[in-house]
C-alpha cells in the first residue's frame, strides 16, 4: 500500500534525542511536549535517516543519502514501513498528528480548570504539602548557594511594596533557597489582588506569547484566572493570546507559582493572569521567529501600561530558571568549581542589568554570547522587566545553583524582587 502524498516529503517533529540507556549504540526518541505517549528507540543508522526528514528531502532523497552513507540500499519498503511506524506514533509533522492534537485541545478547552501536572516536582505528598511549603519557606536561603558560596540577605519585611518577582520554576525540593527568598515575606509587602504570572514554553509549540483562560487547579483550591484582565490584554495587542493554550497543558513554570501563591494567600482572594514567554535570543530577536504573532517587547509594554491604569492591585512573577549545564543537557564542560564558579559570574553579570533598570541590557548579555549557557527563561524574566521598566527598582536576593553531580545536571535560578 503506497504512503499518502502527505508524507512523500516526510517531517520529523521537535524530538528529545537521548542515547538508549540499556541499549548501546541506540538512541531513545521522547516527545518532549508530551503529545506523543510513547518513546521510540532507534539504530544509529536510523537516526541517520531521521536526520533527513526535515521537510524538504523526499524518499528518493533519504535512499540516495543513506547509501552515500553506509555503502548499502535503503529499500522503499523499508524506509515506508518506518514513515509509518513514525507517523502512527505522532512523530511525524501531518494529518494524523494534527487530528490528535485537535481533538487535544477541544478536550483541554472544554475542561472547567487546568489540574495539577507536575506533582512530582511539590517534594511531599497533597496531604503534608502546606507543611512542607512553610518548612522551606521559614528555613531561608542560608549560605553556600552558588559555587563560591557566597549568598545574599533577602530584605527585611517592610522594605518597599513587592510589584514584581523572579523565582524559580525548579522542582521545591532543588530551588527551596530562591524560593525562600522570593516568597516568604510576599504576603506581607504587597497588596496586590491579581499576580500576573509569566513563564517559560517549555514544551508548546507556539513562538510568541501564550496565555490560557483556565482557572488553576492546586491541592490547596482553585486559583481563578482574571478573564477581563486578560481581555484587555486582547484589546490592547489585538489578538487573541489564547490562540494556542494547549501549550500550557504540561507547562510546570506557572504551575508551581499558582500553588505558592494559593498557599500564601490563603485567606486573601487573588486571581492570577498565566502566559508563557518565548526566547527572545535568537536572529528575530523579540519578535516571534515564524514572523506571526505577537512582538514580546510590544506585548511587554501593553502589560506594564494596562497594570498602571488598572485599579486592581498587581504583582508580576517571573517563575525563572537560568542556566543549564552539563552532560545531561548535551553540554560538555564538567561541573568542577572552576566551571561552575564561571557560569555564575555569566549569570550574575546578566542579572546585574536588571538590578540597573537596563532590560534591554539583560537580552542583549545573553543574546551576544549566544546564550552559551543554556538560560531557558530570559523570555519571562525580560517581560516581567520591560513591564516595570521606570516603575520599580529590582534587587538580587539570592542566587543559587541545584547541582546533581550523578547526573551531570546544574541548573542555576535566582530570587528578585522589583519595589516601588
Amino acid at each position: 500500500m503506497p504512503l499518502p502524498n502527505t508524507l512523500a516529503f516526510p517531517k520529523l517533529r521537535a524530538v528529545d534525542v537521548r542515547p538508549a540507556k540499556d541499549q548501546p549504540g541506540a538512541y531513545q526518541l521522547a516527545d518532549p511536549s508530551g503529545i506523543a505517549p510513547v518513546a521510540f528507540t532507534v539504530s544509529g543508522a536510523t537516526l541517520a535517516i531521521l536526520s533527513r526528514m526535515d521537510g524538504k528531502h523526499d524518499r528518493p532523497d533519504i535512499q540516495v543519502d543513506f547509501l552515500r552513507r553506509f555503502g548499502r540500499m535503503l529499500f522503499s519498503d523499508e524506509l515506508d514501513g518506518l514513515i509509518r511506524q513514525l507517523d502512527q506514533a505522532l512523530f511525524l509533522d501531518g494529518p494524523a498528528f494534527e487530528a490528535h492534537l485537535r481533538g487535544l485541545e477541544v478536550e483541554y478547552r472544554r475542561a472547567t480548570t487546568r489540574p495539577i501536572h507536575n506533582a512530582d516536582a511539590l517534594g511531599a505528598p497533597t496531604e503534608k504539602l502546606g507543611e512542607y511549603i512553610d518548612s522551606f519557606l521559614n528555613n531561608g536561603p542560608g549560605p553556600g548557594g552558588s559555587a563560591t558560596g557566597g549568598h545574599e540577605t533577602p530584605t527585611p519585611i517592610g522594605a518597599g511594596q513587592v510589584v514584581g518577582l523572579i523565582a524559580p520554576h525548579l522542582d521545591y525540593a532543588r530551588g527551596a533557597p530562591c524560593y525562600a527568598a522570593a516568597y516568604r515575606s510576599l504576603a506581607q509587602r504587597t497588596d496586590a489582588g491579581r499576580f500576573v504570572i509569566l513563564g517559560t514554553n517549555h514544551f508548546g509549540r507556539s513562538c510568541c506569547v501564550v496565555g490560557t483562560s483556565k482557572d488553576f487547579d492546586t491541592p490547596f483550591g482553585v486559583v481563578p484566572h482574571d478573564g477581563a484582565f486578560m481581555e484587555a490584554m486582547n484589546q490592547r495587542l489585538d489578538t487573541n493570546l489564547c490562540a494556542n493554550e494547549y501549550d500550557h497543558v504540561r507547562e510546570h513554570s506557572v504551575e508551581l507559582q499558582a500553588l505558592l501563591l494559593k498557599h500564601l494567600f490563603a485567606d486573601r482572594p487573588i486571581t492570577i493572569a498565566p502566559y508563557l514567554c518565548p526566547d527572545p535570543c535568537g536572529p528575530t530577536g523579540t519578535a516571534p521567529r515564524e514572523g506571526d504573532g505577537v512582538d514580546l517587547k510590544d506585548f511587554a509594554q501593553a502589560l506594564g501600561a494596562l497594570v498602571e491604569s488598572d485599579d486592581t492591585p498587581t504583582c508580576l512573577i517571573a517563575g525563572a530558571d537560568l542556566s543549564h549545564v552539563g552532560r545531561f543537557f548535551n553540554d560538555d564542560r564538567d561541573l568542577d568549581v572552576e566551571n561552575l564558579r564561571s557560569v555564575e559570574w555569566s549569570d550574575r553579570e546578566a542579572l546585574s542589568h536588571l538590578e540597573a533598570g537596563a532590560p534591554e541590557n539583560f537580552r542583549a548579555a545573553v543574546a551576544d554570547r549566544n546564550n552559551d549557557t543554556n538560560i531557558c527563561s530570559v523570555g519571562c524574566i525580560y517581560a516581567l522587566a520591560t513591564a516595570l521598566n521606570g516603575r520599580a527598582s529590582a534587587k538580587l536576593l539570592h542566587y543559587h545553583q541545584a547541582l546533581v553531580a550523578e547526573h551531570e545536571n546544574c541548573v542555576s535560578c535566582a530570587a528578585v524582587e522589583f519595589t516601588r
